[in-house]
């Protein structure tokens, strides 16, 4: 039973994000592609990787990743860095996707304005600690990600 409404809210949580992606692009100049925006958000989200972090934490090869992410530096949504390490940089996003992406619209917050008009103040303790019990799950798998694959 538990299996099935989770598939439920889950799939409902995708179905709204991509929404909210679309909308996104909708609302901008057409320069990114879906799969644009989702590398240049992963790049965010990653906080400054390298482009071997970036192809890691997507299971794709370097060459592939060197490519999305010329096209994102293209594009201006993305730049480079060096490191103290020869040949080395770290990627992170420009003004142009701060601009473009609206973290304070996020869809995390808005799935967090959600659960805060659905559940009282010990409800959303008791889903903290689920949270967290996730969030230990997810980091101890974090290195199995790209062998499963």
């Amino acid at each position: 039973m538990i299996e099935e409404k989770f598939d439920f809210i889950y799939k409902a949580f995708r179905m709204n994000l991509y929404r909210h992606v679309f909308s996104i692009l909708g609302q901008r100049d057409s320069t990114l592609s879906a799969s644009d925006f989702f590398s240049v958000e992963i790049i965010y989200l990653m906080g400054n990787p390298t482009i071997t972090e970036f192809a890691n934490a997507l299971c794709i090869s370097q060459p592939n990743a060197t490519y999305r992410v010329k096209s994102l530096i293209d594009k201006g949504y993305v730049v480079k860095s060096g490191t103290d390490k020869k040949n080395t940089f770290r990627l992170s996003v420009t003004e142009k996707f701060n601009k473009y992406y609206h973290e304070d619209m996020g869809y995390g917050k808005f799935i967090f304005r959600m659960l805060e008009k659905q559940f009282s103040e010990d409800e959303l303790a008791q889903i903290d600690g689920i949270f967290e019990k996730f969030i230990r799950q997810i980091q101890a798998e974090e290195g199995e990600k790209c062998s499963e694959s």
